[in-house]
């Protein structure tokens, strides 16, 4: 059995949380309805970093690249083989918002199509810690 931390979240919650300070949550605030304009369909979770990793590189997987900087060279489930700094034009982005406890707090996923959105939370029962990690 694989250990999970996930927890169903919203922006709502990390909007009612007091993990930012109200400058922080009002400047994520008008990121997000930036990320929004082009990905309009969100989910938002509390995870782990190495949760976060793994609903990643399903995403990768499923959808292809993730939009924006690529972070890649950090992740435990590489999926791209670029280790210099780069970007990619993609169809789904994912956001770190604040911890909330040690390598634990807010994660968004975000998707240009409802359809993939509806796909990740089907899979959100599957999101664990993975083969890196002990179980």
């Amino acid at each position: 059995m694989s250990h999970r931390t996930v927890e169903a979240s919203s922006f709502e919650e990390y909007l009612a949380s007091d993990d930012d300070s109200l400058e922080d949550r009002a400047a994520q605030e008008v990121d997000r309805n930036k990320r929004l304009s082009r990905f309009p369909y969100s989910v938002m979770l509390k995870v782990s970093f190495p949760e976060l990793d793994f609903a990643n590189r399903w995403c990768w997987q499923n959808f292809g690249s993730c939009d924006g900087e690529c972070t890649q060279q950090y992740s435990e489930y590489r999926v791209c083989d670029r280790s210099e700094p780069h970007s990619h034009v993609g169809k789904w982005t994912s956001h770190w918002f604040v911890k909330t406890d040690y390598d634990f707090g807010f994660n968004e996923w975000y998707f240009a199509e409802s359809a993939d959105r509806d796909r990740f939370l089907a899979n959100v029962d599957n999101i664990n810690w993975g083969e890196h990690f002990p179980k």
